[in-house]
Order: structure tokens, then C-alpha cells, then sequence
């Protein structure tokens, strides 16, 4: 068991660390005890922690750099994970706050935490240790339960960030997760992208998102969604990125899906489908040909 907080071995090894001054415990009672390091994102570090009474493992993601809008992104994740279910969302099992100490500091402060569904690895991961494309046994449940996954996300929110990276592998599953730059559907939340800032994963952007990095006042939408995770199912079932002038000569997955997802990765998101569910509805339609 551990009792520090860090972004990564680099950073414990300088110094800039945590120290726990508190038990992990959730707002439903639960407590941890916290294990090893996984990972990091710009604002979060993520390690396994095993839950105290039933000896069960789970992921804990703590929020390490706690500005205002950093915290309020930190929120509004736990917010939806809470809202949205579905075997191929992201699992909430519990969120709350730990009391720490900088190692160079005597003043204590507060990080909160999400308490997740343990995966074996990520999209990406995987894609790597495969070297190469899936086969389609392997992943059209996957890409058909994904698919329902963001129609269920968009009933409340924008995703904006889906990339192999946040496409978690958690035993047979493939999970959407990672919801930090989601944005509401709802008119009474906030929007917490300010106008100048890019938004989304640099290699997996759609049209919009790379208009607005430069300059243009493209609005990202459910459509964006559609147009990354389209890309992701192209990267997956042909090893490449669809980067570029797409033709039928560079597609390698089986032809009934195809269409689909050119269509999905048109510059225009207007001839896209227009949200997960009609993306749902159409490949559910591509898979049973």
C-alpha cells in the first residue's frame, strides 16, 4: 500500500508529491486502500485501489491541479458518470475528497476523486500489442455497444475528447470513458471552453475542432462525436489512421460497413449522422446485412 500522490514516477523521484493525510473514503461510506500507479492525463493521476471490506480492485482517479475550472470539469465528470449507464460506459462507483500535504508544504488541502471500474488496458494499448487491425469477429459487439454508448452520452452531453486512449478494455468490454471535456446539452450549464481554447485529442479531431483551433467559430456537436468515433472504428479495423481522401481501395474491414463510416467522416457534419443514436440505428442496420 502507498500513502503518496503523484503525477508519475518522474515527478515523485523530484519531489513533487503528495502525502495523505486522511483515509480514502467515498460519500457512500466506502473505503480503500490505495495501490500502485496506472496513469496520468493532463490534470488527473490514476492508480488501482482495493476496496477495504471487500477486498474487490478499482481504479482512483484524483484530481491533482485543482483550479476552479479544472475542479468544475472534475464535478461535471462525476456528474455524468453518475447519469449515464450502459455496459459500455464507464463505471461510477464512488467519489469523494482526501486530505493531503505537499511534500514541500505544511498546508493541507483537499483533491477530489472518482473511484472507476478497473480495466486491463486501452483501445490504443491494445491496438499495439496487436500490431495491426482487429479482426471483425473481434470487435463489431464492441463497435455496435459503443455506438449505443454515445447515444446514451448524448442525451445529455457532448463528448468531444473520444480516442483510443479513452477507450477503456475492461474484460470483454470496450468502455467510453473519460468525460473531462464533455459539455451539457442543457442550456443552464456552463460552458467551460473558453472561445480561444483548443478542444479535443490532437491526432483524433473532426473538422470542427480543427476549424476552431484555427480561428474559425465552428461549434463541436454531436455530429464531432460521431465523425471520432467513426475514426477510431476506421483505425481499428484497418490498422491506419483515415486520415486524408478516404476511397473504398483503402478500406480493409468487411464492405457492409464501409459506407457507414465514410459517410461518418465526411468534412460536412451535416451529411453525417447527426448523433450516437442514428449512428446506433444505422450501423445496427450495416452489422446484420
Amino acid at each position: 500500500m502507498t500513502s503518496y500522490l503523484f503525477f508519475d514516477s518522474n515527478e515523485y523521484e523530484r519531489g513533487n508529491f503528495f502525502n495523505l493525510g486522511s483515509k480514502i473514503q467515498t460519500e457512500e461510506g466506502r473505503s480503500y486502500e490505495l495501490e500502485e500507479w496506472i496513469g496520468r492525463g493532463g490534470n488527473a493521476a490514476v492508480f488501482q485501489c482495493r476496496e477495504s471490506a471487500t477486498g474487490e480492485e478499482y481504479a482512483i482517479k484524483f484530481l491533482m491541479r485543482t483550479r476552479i475550472r479544472n475542479t468544475k470539469r472534475f464535478l461535471r465528470e462525476v456528474k455524468l458518470l453518475k447519469l449515464v449507464t450502459g455496459d459500455h460506459i464507464a463505471k461510477y462507483h464512488g467519489t469523494g475528497r482526501v486530505r493531503v500535504r505537499h511534500n514541500n508544504s505544511k498546508k493541507e488541502n483537499s483533491l477530489p476523486f472518482i473511484v472507476m471500474e478497473l480495466a486491463n488496458c486501452n483501445l490504443q494499448q491494445m491496438m499495439s500489442a496487436e500490431s495491426g487491425a482487429l479482426r471483425y469477429e473481434q470487435y463489431a459487439g464492441q463497435f455496435r455497444g459503443l455506438a449505443k454508448a454515445l447515444a446514451s452520452l448524448h442525451d445529455h452531453a457532448v463528448h468531444r475528447d473520444i480516442k483510443p486512449e479513452n477507450i477503456l478494455v475492461v474484460g470483454e468490454r470496450w468502455q467510453l470513458s473519460d468525460y473531462g471535456l464533455c459539455t451539457f446539452v442543457s442550456v443552464e450549464e456552463e460552458d467551460l471552453t473558453r472561445e480561444e481554447q483548443n478542444v479535443g485529442p490532437k491526432f483524433w479531431l473532426s473538422p470542427e475542432a480543427h476549424n476552431r483551433r484555427l480561428g474559425r467559430r465552428d461549434q463541436i456537436n454531436a455530429a464531432s462525436d460521431v465523425f471520432q468515433l467513426a475514426a477510431v472504428f476506421w483505425y481499428v479495423a484497418t490498422g491506419r489512421h483515415p486520415s486524408g481522401i478516404l476511397t473504398f481501395e483503402d478500406w480493409k474491414g468487411p464492405d457492409k460497413l464501409f459506407h457507414l463510416l465514410h459517410r461518418s467522416l465526411f468534412h460536412d457534419y451535416k451529411k453525417r449522422p447527426q448523433n450516437g443514436m442514428e449512428f446506433f440505428t444505422a450501423l445496427e442496420e450495416a452489422l446484420i446485412q
